[in-house]
């Protein structure tokens, strides 16, 4: 009696129990590949934002080294008229003991900045002249903007008693010689990404002081570029 009663029982696994099962199994599988997405896309995020600060970085680098030489001759202003997406200067190229100056450009224009550089065609210190077309031009990087809401990558300080006071950015010829110190502060996106992602672009700043020795606290002071 036994024996046929076992072979008689059809106990095993309900219709209900098989959904249930197969929900809870779908369930696991669903929040296991949103946390290897999740993973993924973080994972581009940061690399990404990585490739885009170091190209900044490296851009940054060479303006800044540049403003750095632009005190050709003491007393000499380098920066010249500008604007928050173009600023021009002189700087010098060559040896410290016989420095050839040159004017460079470094324009944003749409999301590309660029750099043009003029050589010097007649005159003398402090009034040289300079040709009208550019002896070299680079694109230093593209997906450069502004970081918002600024509209102005470039900025521009004078020195009173010490401190530093800002400058429009639209830059006049008599702000240009009391410029003493340029600020360079740019939003750079990544090249390429086959997600998009705001979060990925990072916010560079850099700034370079054009004086020989630190400001003066005193009220009498000028505090005048490359002194």
């Amino acid at each position: 009696m036994k024996r046929r009663s076992g072979i008689r029982d059809e106990s095993g696994t309900t219709l209900v129990e098989l959904l249930v099962a197969t929900a809870a199994g779908v369930a696991i599988i669903f929040a296991i590949t949103t946390m290897v997405i999740t993973s993924m896309h973080q994972t581009l995020r940061v690399n990404t934002h990585v490739d885009a600060t170091q190209r900044a970085r490296i851009v940054l680098t060479k303006v800044i080294e540049e403003l750095h030489s632009a005190c050709v001759a003491p007393q000499i202003a380098p920066v010249k008229e500008s604007t928050g997406t173009s600023l021009n200067f002189i700087h010098q190229i060559g040896s410290a003991v016989s420095p050839t100056p040159v004017l460079s450009k470094v324009t944003l224009s749409g999301n590309t900045l660029s750099q043009s550089n003029y050589a010097v065609s007649g005159g003398s210190a402090p009034s040289w002249t300079f040709s009208g077309t550019p002896s070299s031009t680079e694109q230093l990087m593209t997906n450069i903007s502004p970081i918002s809401p600024s509209t102005s990558i470039f900025s521009y300080y004078s020195y009173s008693n010490g401190a530093a006071t800002a400058l429009p950015a639209e830059l006049s010829e008599e702000n240009a010689k009391r410029t003493v110190k340029v600020d360079i502060d740019l939003t750079a996106a990544p090249q390429s990404s086959p997600i998009s992602d705001t979060n990925a672009a990072a916010n560079i700043s850099d700034s370079a002081v054009l004086r020989f020795t630190p400001p003066a606290f005193n009220t009498s002071a000028v505090n005048l570029p490359c002194e």
